[in-house]
C-alpha cells in the first residue's frame, strides 16, 4: 500500500500488510512523534497521523500543531550561517570524485526554507557499492565534528550542528513535561539513529534493519 508519494503524486513509499497493522497500533495507542531525513514537504507526504515532528535530519522542528519551531529554526539558521560555504565545496567534491570514476550521482545541499542543511548523495540506479565507493574517498574531506549518514542508495554529510539526536533532545522535555507517566519507544533502522533511540525509555529497530544487522550476535 503506498504511503507516501512524490510531488507529481507518484507512489514513492509502501507499507506491507504487517506494517500497516503495527501503523494502526501505534496511531491508535500512541503519540506519534516522526523523527525522519525526509524534508518537511516530503514528510507532509506521507499518509500517517501525527502530531510534533523532527524533519531533515533535525533540521526543522514541528511543534503539536503542525507548526515550525521557530526558535529552533532560528538556531539552524545561525548555525548553517556558519557551514554554508564548507557544504558548497563538500558538495562539489563529492561531484568531482564522482566524475574522476565516471559514476553517475546524484547530489545536493539539501535546504529548508532556503538554509543549507547537510548535503545528500544518491545513484539514480541504486547501484550503491558505486556510490559508497565514492563516498568512502570523499571521508578524506576535512569534516572535523561532521556525522556521515550511510544507509542503502543514501549518503547524507551533517555539519556538527545537526543530528537527529539533537532535536530529539531539545523536543524530550517538552514531552516529558507534558506527559510525565507516558513511556518513550524510540524507533529507528540506521546507525545514525541509535543516538536519538538511546535518549528514549526504550529503543526498538525492525530486524532485517542496518542497525539490528549491526548487533546481531
Amino acid at each position: 500500500t503506498p504511503l507516501a508519494h512524490a510531488s507529481d503524486g507518484s507512489p514513492l513509499s509502501y507499507a506491507t500488510p504487517t506494517q500497516l497493522a503495527f501503523l494502526g497500533w501505534l496511531s491508535q495507542t500512541t503519540r506519534l512523534v516522526p523523527v525522519t531525513a525526509r524534508s518537511l514537504d516530503a514528510l507532509r507526504r506521507v499518509r500517517i497521523p501525527f502530531a510534533a515532528a523532527v524533519c531533515a535530519h533535525g533540521g526543522v522542528l514541528l511543534t503539536d500543531d503542525g507548526a515550525v519551531d521557530r526558535d529552533w529554526a532560528g538556531e539552524i539558521t545561525e548555525a548553517a550561517a556558519r557551514h554554508g560555504p564548507a557544504l558548497d565545496r563538500l558538495a562539489d567534491a563529492v561531484r568531482t570524485e564522482a566524475a574522476r570514476r565516471s559514476v553517475n550521482l546524484t547530489v545536493r545541499v539539501q535546504t529548508e526554507e532556503g538554509v543549507p542543511l547537510y548535503v545528500v548523495a544518491k545513484h539514480p540506479s541504486a547501484d550503491e557499492a558505486a556510490l559508497h565507493a565514492v563516498a568512502d574517498t570523499v571521508a578524506t574531506f576535512p569534516l572535523d565534528g561532521w556525522t556521515t549518514h550511510r544507509n542503502g542508495n543514501n549518503v547524507a554529510w551533517m555539519p556538527p550542528y545537526l543530528g537527529k539526536a539533537k532535536a530529539v533532545r531539545r523536543l524530550l522535555p517538552r514531552l516529558r513535561a507534558a506527559h510525565p507517566d507516558t513511556p518513550i519507544i524510540g524507533i529507528g533502522d540506521s546507525l545514525t539513529d541509535a543516538a536519538f533511540m538511546a535518549q528514549c525509555d526504550f529503543a526498538m529497530t525492525p530486524t532485517g534493519s542496518q542497525l539490528a544487522r549491526a548487533f546481531r550476535p
